[in-house]
């Protein structure tokens, strides 16, 4: 299976991408665009998204928004990396789907112990799939 990591900043990407395959042997496809992820998403069933909050042309929280219409995802694990620590922000990305979220900078440990949570998690629709 495959992890989606949506982050425009590169430096940013290289980091998650590197803590993850710590993690887990999954592949792991990084897009800095929303809309082409949200095309990826449309074509291939990942088995988690990495998602960062600010994003250019759309944010995060209106990508996964658009994700969750697609019910294939609806069990897919969502992580929202941001560095706005608003409540208000965190109320509002669980109440759309959001599994887990990371402060900015990103804290290795936390990192992956939020992934490894999810790492080998299936949601139906991935296990029908095999």
């Amino acid at each position: 299976m495959t992890i989606l990591i949506l982050e425009d900043n590169a430096t940013n990407a290289l980091i998650l991408k590197r803590l993850a395959g710590k993690v887990t042997d999954e592949d792991i496809l990084v897009e800095a665009d929303g809309t082409r992820a949200l095309s990826l998403c449309h074509n291939t069933l990942f088995s988690m998204l990495i998602v960062d909050h600010m994003l250019p042309g759309m944010t995060g929280l209106q990508f996964i928004k658009a994700i969750r219409m697609l019910h294939r995802y609806d069990e897919v694990p969502v992580i929202m990396v941001t560095a706005d620590q608003d409540p208000k922000l965190r109320e509002t990305a669980t109440a759309t789907g959001v599994t887990g979220f990371l402060t900015k900078p990103v804290d290795a440990v936390t990192f992956r112990d939020l992934l490894a949570a999810h790492v080998g998690y299936k949601p139906a629709a991935l296990a029908a799939a095999r």
